[in-house]
């Protein structure tokens, strides 16, 4: 997007491949500190001479280390926070089936080392916790890192009861690229995304019985209860599972759809399939949770249940779908917010006010 506007790019990064193939206690150790990548910043510093420098993701092969190399080449840097591993190691604040912060607020969360949070791993978890312990005793956080891009308000709510700094943290949702606006012909439910516990998939399931015989639910996407789908699909010849798909495929799936569902049980820090969906002009039913309370106007952009009960997710796809009136009149609200709020030209104006006003507030300060 930036150098599609003019705007000169330098890019720096790493393939998390690396990962499958290195020595995993290395690995941990550098993601605590890596003293070789800090140096690369800095080189890479001196020789493109940047104004800002942009994270998005320094976990775990950069490590912390990069904004303090940055801080002390007078540089400002902005990290984008798209998920909860600042504050939650999982990234996720879900745990056995539940929502859990237990490590909201924690500099050094012992307990997800207790809980193998991070890959059911004891030694993956604890490098996790050493990153972020250790940023924490250096200051990363609150010195070196000079704004946060949240994703959402409920990201921003999150990280300021993890202890971090609320007048550096900004909030810019992400967008789409316009691909046209559909026309729900399909007449059909569909859910897009991983094939999880927590995306809520078997709360999903367990609702079409009790939805009308002439509700039809299309699944697009792959994981670990791909076969729980396959069986549900050979069960109930309305289910119909498709697999994975293109992102091309995914937006004509989303313009042909009646409603998307989205069941999701965990905090999800953004519903990118919600607003590819808004782009498409069709309604979402969602579950009720904070962010998803924000993204989804109850009654006018879309329907909200109570997360992980599937009778009254049946319910709420019946409303929705006996009253066609209703649900014209939400294709119509739901492109509306797209256009107000998750479009590519506001994004851009979002993030370049973002940037000018940490590069301003940064040679502001007394040397």
């Amino acid at each position: 997007m930036l150098r599609s506007r003019g705007e000169e790019v330098h890019d720096y990064t790493l393939d998390n491949a690396e990962i499958k193939s290195g020595n995993l206690i290395t690995i941990g150790l550098r993601s605590v500190w890596n003293t070789k990548e800090a140096d690369r910043v800095k080189d890479l510093i001196r020789s493109t001479k940047p104004d800002l420098i942009k994270v998005d993701n320094f976990f775990p092969l950069l490590s912390p280390s990069i904004f303090d190399a940055a801080k002390s080449m007078g540089v400002p840097t902005v990290l984008s926070v798209r998920n909860y591993r600042l504050i939650c190691p999982s990234a996720n604040l879900f745990r056995d089936g539940h929502i859990c912060t237990t490590c909201v607020g924690s500099k050094v969360a012992l307990a997800a080392i207790q809980h193998r949070c991070y890959r059911q791993s004891y030694l993956q978890s604890a490098a996790v916790v050493a990153s972020n312990a250790y940023a924490h005793l250096r200051g990363i956080w609150t010195n070196s890192v000079d704004r946060y891009i949240a994703v959402s308000s409920f990201v921003k709510q999150q990280l300021v009861e993890g202890g971090f700094p609320e007048e550096k943290i900004l909030v810019k949702p992400n967008f789409i690229s316009d691909s046209g606006v559909g026309d729900g012909s399909g007449g059909y439910g569909l859910y897009v995304g991983r094939l999880t516990e927590e995306k809520g998939v078997r709360s999903l399931l367990n609702a079409w019985p009790d939805v009308p015989s002439s509700a039809t639910l299309k699944i697009i996407g792959d994981g670990p209860l791909e076969s729980v789908v396959r069986q549900a699909s050979d069960a109930d010849p309305r289910i119909e599972y498709l697999g994975r798909k293109s992102l091309t495929e995914v937006c004509d799936y989303l313009g042909k759809a009646a409603f998307l569902i989205f069941p999701s049980q965990w905090y999800e820090p953004f519903g990118r399939t919600i607003v590819e969906a808004y782009s498409k002009g069709t309604p979402v039913i969602a579950a009720l949770t904070p962010p998803m309370k924000a993204m989804v106007d109850d009654g006018v952009t879309g329907l909200l249940y109570n997360p992980s009960d599937s009778k009254d997710l049946a319910a709420t796809v019946s409303i929705l779908m006996a009253d066609k009136e209703r649900l014209n009149l939400m294709r119509v609200q739901a492109r509306a917010k797209y256009v107000a709020a998750y479009t590519e030209d506001q994004n851009y104006r979002q993030l370049m006010d973002i940037f000018q006003q940490c590069i301003h507030t940064y040679h502001a300060q007394p040397a």
